[in-house]
């Protein structure tokens, strides 16, 4: 049994905490890393989905990275973009979640979350975490 008094030190905590730190900057690192090339996919295949008539709506689909994730929209160069995507005038019935867009981006939902997963665990391995011996 302890004597009164003791009590328990953990070697290196301020190392551990000073690591997780610095590895959460490398974690937003990795996966902005990732996020582009996986952005600028699935505005490919809105790209793909949208008409074309003139390849201006195509052309105007852009995949940015915001501090909230990916951001895939229209440029605005399209005027009509509004217009292809919801519908509601001239014949083209609402359609409120879009008809490429958002049913697109959530479809790629989960493969997000996978790759952020995946560049989580491959930063976790390659990060030089503090050695005590």
């Amino acid at each position: 049994m302890p004597e009164s008094g003791s009590h328990v030190e953990f070697d290196g905590l301020k190392e551990a905490f000073r690591d997780m730190d610095r590895w959460a900057d490398h974690l937003d690192e990795e996966v902005s890393k990732q996020a582009g090339p996986f952005g600028e996919n699935i505005a490919g295949k809105v790209r793909s989905a949208v008409p074309v008539l003139t390849g201006t709506l195509a052309g105007s689909v852009e995949s940015i990275e915001s501090a909230e994730g990916l951001e895939i929209g229209y440029d605005g160069t399209a005027p009509y973009d509004a217009w292809i995507e919801f519908g509601g005038a001239r014949g083209r019935p609402v359609v409120p979640e879009g008809r490429y867009l958002y049913p697109i981006a959530l479809d790629a939902e989960q493969d997000y979350y996978t790759m952020a997963e995946d560049a989580a665990e491959q930063s976790i391995e390659r990060y030089s975490w503090t050695q005590r011996h």
